[in-house]
């Protein structure tokens, strides 16, 4: 249950990179609201494996090895990028059936598609992640070193 709670509260970070820098693009930039999400994602899927390894999965003093972490980087990236194409998938749907005279502006579209998309992307990025990209620490700790 910790774990959960170390998740939620990382995803609530990500989540705040997630849709600070969509709004900051949209609003600011007049970026579109689908090119400026994709950047958004990445930098918040960035964020949020430095967190995760460090925090919520606790494997930064375990995984040192380069080529551990490369592949736990990898693995997490696997993760992210599935997680990030249905939280995009959602994202989207949303972003284009919602009407905009529901909000009284256009500004608002964007970070309410982006809390849908991201509630239902993080259980799969938790399972993903618990599962997979961080599994491997726990087997390299354990690692006889003889």
């Amino acid at each position: 249950m910790e774990r959960v709670a170390r998740f939620a509260m990382t995803g609530g970070i990500g989540f705040v990179v997630d849709v600070g820098l969509l709004s900051f693009l949209t609003v600011v930039f007049d970026v579109n609201p689908y090119v400026a999400r994709v950047f958004a994602i990445l930098v918040a899927m960035t964020t949020t494996w430095v967190i995760n390894r460090r925090y919520t999965f606790k494997v930064h003093d375990r995984v040192t090895e380069t080529r551990d972490v490369v592949a736990e980087g990898g693995r997490y990236g696997l993760v992210a990028v599935a997680a990030a194409l249905v939280n995009y998938a959602v994202y989207a749907a949303t972003l284009y059936s919602l009407p905009e005279y529901i909000l009284g502006t256009d500004d608002l579209s964007p970070p309410l598609a982006a809390v849908v998309g991201s509630g239902v992307a993080m259980f799969f990025s938790y399972y993903g992640y618990s599962r997979f990209a961080f599994r491997a620490g726990a087997v390299t700790a354990t690692r006889d070193p003889a």
